[in-house]
Parts: structure tokens; C-alpha cells; sequence
């Protein structure tokens, strides 16, 4: 679980589409962040205020382990008195692991001793945390997922890495529904070191695929997909064949808006660099997308994002290998002009053994973002933040009769009521990490929905009618 994105759909106002250029600028912070070199990030909502804070691991100096918390317009300042371990060389991520509607924390990787760690803290439901117990094995340099597996309404996890004997491994837990978690022992993963993880719905079925990629014990590279059979049993798909890489990231994403999640793949095959994007024909069967402008890299980090609120997804890309103006690293955006055409849109300051995170940091509904590992200049292990500077038209929305658009009450905390000139075909809910916690088919200008087993914070809905689309910012409390 290396980043977190947010999905902000193409504004339509009385007809008219408004798509904007991206537009970033490198932030300096008023607290400066930890180094984070061979580290990871990530943000989420740990304290249930509406706003995203963030976790940094990494070294540069010291190896450490921060949280940062948000006051709601992008300022961080350090929490205090955390249990965190300090570590290098693994992942970060949320997710509410025991459903009391507050997000925990995975964090594995190396410490200075060196010892490799896997430590899964819970919220205590005020923003501070508790180490919990886990059969957990110990990763570096490699990846992991919440996502759940056999539809029991609760997140269970997939791990990758090195252990602490040096060989690559890959294990599946599930999960009981309190956060207490146990091995699967029979599956059909390839045991994987350098490696990447990611859960993808190929064939639109409702559960939850994995496709992996990384180097066996034999030292060979490997990327394979394999599907769920709806209650946790995967079997290996063959019907599709990747690039296969190491010490590279994995993407999921709807590149194309035709309604199914495609894959984007970057890392290092031998004696190449690649980044590679495959659609999917809406079976699951993946082709790989040829005459794309991405440069090739490795030991970096990829997330889809849409960051100029036009509906598709653009693309973050940096790592090493891909020389520009003598250095061999970028950091690159490409934005997408539709039906999966991409063009250059931004260089940013290069960087490899890298990470992402991605949310609204500042409440004005576009995607922030920061990145960390060895920059090429400006602090050579100090993340990089950088703020969009998109003037978004979702501000026009929020509660403008102009439009005919009106939620009620809002904030709220548990029915809102939606009317609107034209009648409404769907509803969908994301949050400010990009996840879709809610849908449902309304063909109506007036309806209700229930947000009351929602987490407090910020939402943004997503209506739709008629291949139009209108967003409006919703708070629940």
C-alpha cells in the first residue's frame, strides 16, 4: 500500500465541461518534514476531523517514523508521544482493521539494528496509537494491501517481501472482523522479494483480484495475476502475460473510462526499464497499450490521479534510469487527453527509491501530492510537497441554487437530501483517499441517501445522468 488517491469526476454546469491544465507548485513547509529516503508515505484522516494527516518513514539522517498532523489547510505539525518504530526500506498504509470506524496502521521495514519489522498499530479513536499483537512475518523491500478477500465486510492483507532470512515471501491473512488476523496457508502465490502488490477487480465480479510482481528465490523476475473465486481461493490467470519486473510499483486505475480497471506497471526488466500500460477488455483479459510516451524506471513509485478534475486518470511517474539533463532519475506527469492518450505535462525535481501519497490536503478539492527518496537537487532526502494550483469549479457547486443543485442537511449526520433539475441516474460517494464507500442507482431529481455508517470527515459525491456529471462536497459528522 504505497499511495492513496482521490477521484474527482469532470464537472459539467449547465452544459459545459470544464477541463484545466495541471498546475503544481513546489511547497516549502512551515514544519519541515522528516527525510525519507528508501521510505514510504501515506495519508489518511487518523483523528476523524475531515482532513488528511500523514505518516513518514524513511532515513536520509536518522532512520524515522513520523506522524504528521493536519490542521485542515495543508500545515503539519509532528505528533507526539507516538509507539511508531523507526524504519527504512518497507510500506506504510491505513485502513480500519477492526471496524470502529477509525483507520489503523501497517508499517513494516528494516530498523537500525537491523532488524525487519511488520508492526500493525491501532487506533485508539482520538488519533493516537496502540502496537498490537500480529502473526505478521517481518518485510523489507516489499509491499502490502488491505483490501477484503471473502466478502466478510472486513479488510484482510497480502505481504511481500524479504524475511528476515533474506528470501522473498508472499502470505495472505484474514481476518476475523476485530483485527485479529490469521495466516492462510495454502495459496498460489510465487514468493516474491523487491517486489509490488495491488487488488484489481479485472472481470467486475465484486471480489478482489491480486496481481504481483517482484524476483523469486531463483532470482528471477516475475509479474503474474491471479483471480479470487469470490471467497478468498486464488487461482492463477493465464489468460493474460505482463512484463515481468522487480523493484518496481503497480498501478490500478480506469485509464480509459470504459468501466473496467487497467493496469499500469513500471520496473526494472533486465537489461530494460520499462513502464507499461495494459487495458482491460472488460473480461479480465489484459493488451498492452502501444506508443506510449512513459519513460522507463525503476526503484520509484506510479499512482493514477486525476489532477485536473476532467475525469480521467493522469499519471505520476518517477524512479531511476530514465537520464534527462544528466541525471539518470525522473519525476514526471503525464496528462491524459482521453481514450488512454498521454501527453507530457510537467517535469519535477527527479527522483529514485521513491514514494507516494496523493489526497486534498487543503480542502480545495484537487489533488496535493508528496513524493520522498533521493532527489536530484533541493534537499537531497526531503519529501517534496507540492500543492495544485487548479482553480476548481467544484467550489461553484457546493450549495449554489444557481445551478438547481441542493444536498440538505449538509453537514450531516446520517440522511442527506439531494434535489436537482434533471433526474439522476447514479450516485456515487468517494473519500478524500480516492475510495468509493458508497453507490447506488437513484433515476430520480429527488432522493435520500443514508451516510450514517460513514466515517466523519469529507466526502465528495459524484451524480450522474446521461453520460453528464456534477460533484458536490459532502460533510459528515
Amino acid at each position: 500500500m504505497k499511495k492513496s488517491i482521490l477521484f474527482f469526476a469532470l464537472i459539467i454546469l449547465n452544459g459545459f465541461s470544464y477541463a484545466q491544465t495541471i498546475n503544481v507548485s513546489l511547497s516549502v513547509p512551515a514544519t519541515p518534514f522528516q527525510d525519507a529516503d528508501v521510505g514510504a508515505m501515506a495519508f489518511g484522516d487518523i483523528d476523524n476531523d475531515g482532513d488528511q494527516d500523514l505518516i513518514i518513514t524513511g532515513k536520509g539522517g536518522p532512520i524515522k517514523t513520523t506522524l504528521y498532523m493536519n490542521d485542515g489547510t495543508g500545515n503539519f505539525t509532528v505528533a507526539t508521544g507516538t509507539p511508531f518504530v523507526n524504519v527504512f526500506g518497507g510500506t506504510v498504509g491505513f485502513a480500519d482493521v477492526n471496524n470502529d470506524n477509525f483507520i489503523d496502521l501497517l508499517i513494516t521495514g528494516s530498523t537500525s539494528a537491523p532488524m525487519r519489522t511488520a508492526n500493525l498499530y491501532l487506533n485508539n479513536g482520538n488519533g493516537t496509537f496502540s502496537i498490537a499483537a500480529t502473526p505478521f512475518t517481518p518485510s523489507y523491500e516489499g509491499d502490502f494491501a488491505f483490501e477484503d478477500i471473502d466478502n466478510d465486510n472486513d479488510v484482510d492483507l497480502i505481504l511481500t517481501g524479504y524475511n528476515a532470512s533474506d528470501l522473498g515471501f508472499t502470505k495472505l491473512y484474514l481476518n476475523n472482523g476485530t483485527g485479529v488476523f490469521s495466516e492462510v496457508t495454502s495459496t498460489p502465490f510465487e514468493q516474491l522479494k523487491a517486489s509490488s502488490v495491488a487488488f484489481i477487480d479485472i472481470e467486475n465480479d465484486g471480489d478482489k483480484d491480486i496481481i504481483l510482481s517482484g524476483t523469486n528465490n531463483s532470482t528471477i523476475n516475475s509479474t503474474k495475476l491471479y483471480v479470487n473465486n469470490g471467497n478468498g481461493v486464488f487461482t492463477l490467470n493465464t489468460a493474460s502475460s505482463f512484463t515481468s519486473i522487480a523493484n518496481g510499483d503497480i498501478a490500478i486505475a480506469d485509464s480509459d473510462n470504459d468501466g473496467d480497471m487497467d493496469i499500469l506497471i513500471t520496473g526494472s526488466s533486465l537489461p530494460n526499464y520499462i513502464t507499461k500500460l495494459y487495458t482491460n477488455n472488460g473480461t479480465g483479459t489484459f493488451s498492452e497499450v502501444v506508443g506510449t510516451p512513459f519513460i522507463g524506471t525503476f526503484s520509484g513509485a506510479t499512482e493514477f490521479a486525476d489532477f485536473d478534475n476532467d475525469g480521467d486518470k493522469d499519471i505520476l511517474l518517477m524512479g531511476a534510469g530514465a537520464v534527462f539533463n544528466g541525471i539518470a532519475a525522473r519525476a514526471v506527469i503525464y496528462q491524459n487527453q482521453g481514450n488512454n492518450t498521454f501527453t507530457f505535462s510537467n517535469e519535477l525535481i527527479a527522483t529514485y527509491l521513491a514514494s507516494i501519497a496523493i489526497a486534498d490536503i487543503d480542502g480545495d478539492t484537487d489533488l496535493d501530492f508528496i513524493f520522498g527518496g533521493t532527489h536530484s537537487s533541493q534537499g537531497l532526502s526531503t519529501p517534496k510537497l507540492y500543492i495544485n494550483n487548479l482553480n476548481s469549479p467544484l467550489d461553484i457547486i457546493d450549495n449554489n441554487n444557481e445551478i438547481s443543485l441542493s444536498c440538505f442537511p449538509n453537514p450531516s449526520k446520517d440522511v442527506v437530501h439531494f434535489r436537482i433539475a434533471n433526474k439522476i441516474e447514479k450516485i456515487t460517494l468517494f473519500n478524500l483517499l480516492g475510495q468509493e464507500v458508497l453507490s447506488k442507482l437513484v433515476d430520480s431529481s429527488e432522493f435520500l441517501i443514508d451516510i450514517s455508517n460513514l466515517l466523519n470527515g469529507t466526502y465528495i459525491a459524484k451524480l450522474e445522468n446521461n453520460g453528464q456529471t456534477q460533484t458536490i462536497k459532502l460533510l459528515k459528522f
